[in-house]
Parts: structure tokens; C-alpha cells; sequence
């Protein structure tokens, strides 16, 4: 028996676009930072900036909404640990405060995004969902 499935596109998402795009930059800028710091900011940095855009696209993944606000909410907290280590990188004079002030911005816009997906699912849901149910 063939069954019909509808595989959703998280690239299709411009939430998922941006994040990839700052994933990119952020590679980028890491490559010039003391290697010793390859295995301690550099690889922080990496993990929570991916961590946004993997969280989205499983999000996008999900069948229930409950497991969509908890992938959504992974993501907001993978935007601000991602924040913190832009901000020491900022401190350690390893960024300008040009490109660090870019990032800051694009990060913002993401993070906006992702709330303006969270108050969507709750409008789509009839009702917010609480900590209890997102587990």
C-alpha cells in the first residue's frame, strides 16, 4: 500500500535563510581567531550558531505543536548563547566592533523572527502552550 507523505521544507522558511546566512558569516570570521581558541570560543560559537538553524529545521520537522515550541525555543536559546560568545569575541578584540555590531543586528532580526513563529503557532494552537506541555 503506497502512502502519500508531505515532507515540509525548512530551507523554504526565511527564519531558517538567515540563520544559515549568519552560520556563514560567523564561519568566516572564526578563521581568524588565535588557534587557541579553536577548541574553546571558536568551537562554542560554531555549535550555538548552527544549533539555530538545526533547532528550525527540525521544528519544521515536527507533527505536533508542542514540539514545535520546543525546537522554536531552543533555537531563541541557541540565538543568545550565540550572542554571548560574539560579545566575548567582541571583548578579546578577536572581532571589530563593525562586524560585531552586523552580527548583532542580524541576530536581532532572527530572534524577532522567531518569536513572531512562536505567536504564530500559539494563534494556529487556540491557546499558549506552557513549559509542562513542550516536553
Amino acid at each position: 500500500m503506497e502512502q502519500n507523505f508531505y515532507i515540509r521544507d525548512f530551507k523554504s522558511l526565511k527564519v531558517w535563510q538567515k540563520s544559515a546566512e549568519l552560520t556563514n558569516e560567523i564561519y568566516k570570521i572564526t578563521k581568524k581567531f588565535p588557534k587557541f581558541e579553536t577548541h574553546i570560543i571558536v568551537s562554542q560559537l560554531l555549535r550555538a550558531c548552527t544549533s539555530i538553524c538545526a533547532n528550525i529545521a527540525e521544528d519544521n520537522s515536527q507533527l505536533y505543536k508542542s514540539r514545535q515550541f520546543y525546537h522554536y525555543n531552543l533555537s531563541l536559546g541557541s540565538a543568545g548563547e550565540t550572542r554571548n560568545f560574539l560579545a566575548i569575541a567582541l571583548i578579546n578584540e578577536y572581532i571589530t566592533k563593525e562586524e560585531y555590531d552586523v552580527l548583532e543586528l542580524r541576530l536581532i532580526g532572527i530572534i524577532k523572527m522567531l518569536h513572531g513563529c512562536i505567536k504564530k503557532l500559539q494563534s494556529e494552537s487556540g491557546s499558549e502552550l506552557n513549559d509542562a506541555s513542550m516536553v
